[in-house]
């Protein structure tokens, strides 16, 4: 039986409501208007589900499925509060993110805020199976977020749960490697280091499915340990050595990147439109860029801490325009000159905003060169 025929047992009304779903929603439109539309995304999920049901459920069905989810649940809490199918969204979303042991260090959705979110009502609305599951996933991400080295821990435990619950997939394997190259940069803790050596060294692994930027930081943890250093163990020396082995020898290792494909329903759910407005200000993407610019040269003038009020209208923008469409290719970088112009204005209503800042980019965009470059300065 597949993992998420498994999983469907406990599903209840959700795995029913998506079996309904067909003859109750309308075809989704063909045009990127189906961005943020709740009724489409809704659809885009039923398709997830159906596609996952006929094909098999692998890894990368499970995790397009759930990105369906996310999607749909983030769309009707933004714009259809009220709709009874939000509360039902919010617990499938609990529910499928506890089975599929979610980590907002590895997953790819940027979506902590929405789970948040579903937890409470789980908690609040859910049979005791929903409030229990609800009461867990605000515990764990309220110690991620207390505290980086739980987070880190976190992230380890739950690759290694999914590595198992998808027994022999090579893209579920290596989320090991992405676990530890994200907790290594998040904490700069050595034993990540070693972790990563010792899994890459493993050859039931596949190292040719790593994906990027994973890869690149992978292969540069192994040069760094055979550089030698105090840090480095014996064990991490004889690690590197056969992971270079391996890498020589093997010729899918020796490409220079690698792409994994996106289902076109997902990318329709990337780019904001220019003509959309967001935060209290109802700011554009251009008009955030805009004020950035337009803040940073009175900060140059130094203006200081005067400046905290227009910087926390762009913030509030962002953080909006971040929730509508978190998988947005500029987003990383707008969060980036974000948090490095609220730690220029230092005042004290900016230094928490800028904190929360800095933790989005480096945990939920932890793939992103800007993360990158922000955790190695």
């Amino acid at each position: 039986m597949t993992a998420l025929l498994k999983l469907n047992r406990g599903f209840g009304r959700f795995a029913l409501g998506l079996a309904l779903a067909a003859t109750v929603l309308p075809a989704a439109p063909a045009r990127a208007a189906i961005e943020t539309d709740p009724a489409a995304l809704y659809a885009t999920m039923k398709r997830a589900y159906d596609q996952g049901t006929q094909k098999g459920w692998t890894f990368e069905a499970e995790r397009y499925y759930i990105a369906t989810i996310l999607d749909a649940g983030r769309s009707y809490a933004l714009f259809r509060p009220d709709d009874a199918q939000n509360g039902e969204l919010s617990l499938l979303a609990v529910h499928v993110a506890t089975q599929l042991h979610y980590n907002p260090l590895t997953d790819e959705n940027a979506a902590e805020w929405y789970l948040r979110a579903s937890a409470v009502y789980a908690q609040q609305h859910g049979d005791a199976d929903a409030q229990a599951e609800g009461t867990a996933l605000l515990a764990k991400l309220d110690a991620g977020d207390d505290d980086p080295r739980a987070l880190a821990a976190q992230a380890e435990d739950d690759a290694q749960a999914v590595s198992g619950l998808f027994k022999h997939d090579p893209d579920a394997l290596v989320q090991v490697i992405v676990a530890d190259v994200r907790a290594y940069n998040l904490t700069k803790d050595a034993r990540y280091r070693s972790d990563l050596l010792q899994h890459a060294a493993d050859t039931d692994l596949p190292l040719a499915r790593v994906p990027d930027p994973e890869s690149g930081e992978m292969f540069g943890l192994v040069k760094q340990a055979l550089g030698g250093g105090a840090s480095v163990s014996e064990a991490d020396l004889v690690a590197a050595r056969a992971v270079e082995e391996r890498r020589r020898h093997d010729p899918a290792l020796q490409v220079i990147g690698s792409v994994h494909a996106v289902p076109h329903q997902l990318r329709l759910t990337r780019t904001a439109p220019a003509d959309e407005y967001f935060g209290h200000t109802k700011l554009s993407p251009i008009g955030v860029r805009n004020e950035m610019i337009r803040i940073n040269k009175y900060l140059d003038a130094g203006w200081g801490d005067r400046m905290a009020g227009d910087a926390l209208w762009v913030d509030d923008a962002l953080v909006d325009w971040q929730h509508q469409y978190p998988h947005d290719p500029t987003i990383a970088r707008h969060l980036l000159e974000l948090y490095r112009m609220l730690v220029r204005v230092d005042a004290a209503q900016t230094r928490p905003e800028a904190a929360k800042v800095r933790e989005l980019l480096l945990v939920e965009y932890a793939g992103s060169p800007q993360a990158l470059e922000l955790a190695a300065s």
